[in-house]
């Protein structure tokens, strides 16, 4: 079976820019690259606040939790900047929920919302 992976990015601006990644597909250890080289691409270019909108996985696995925790590093290292997640499909609820993400993870339902609150 063939993983695929489609990242679309577009730019919100709220109390301070967001740039929101919209994941298509699976995530797991054969996609989890693609996710972690677009964010770093994200933050070279001075991005610093980054929404990954999960709506569009049909499936995750637990290397996407090491891509966002991986990703949450770049951006403490950075030395600013935050990661959120928005709105999990099922499956990917039942992943973060499963493996006790969601203490460590700010996850939000809407767009608009999750965009102020950066």
């Amino acid at each position: 079976m063939s993983s695929t992976l489609h990242i679309a990015v577009a730019q919100e601006t709220g109390n301070v820019p967001v740039t929101v990644l919209y994941l298509k597909g699976s995530l797991d250890a054969n996609t989890s690259g693609e996710l972690e080289s677009k964010a770093d691409e994200i933050i070279g270019g001075g991005n610093t606040n980054l929404l990954l909108d999960l709506n569009g996985l049909d499936y995750m696995g637990s290397a996407g939790l090491r891509a966002f925790n991986a990703i949450s590093h770049k951006l403490k290292d950075n030395g600013s900047g935050e990661i959120k997640l928005l709105n999990p499909s099922e499956p990917v609820s039942k992943v973060i929920k499963t493996l006790g993400f969601t203490d460590f993870f700010d996850i939000q339902s809407d767009l608009d919302s999750a965009v102020k609150s950066f």
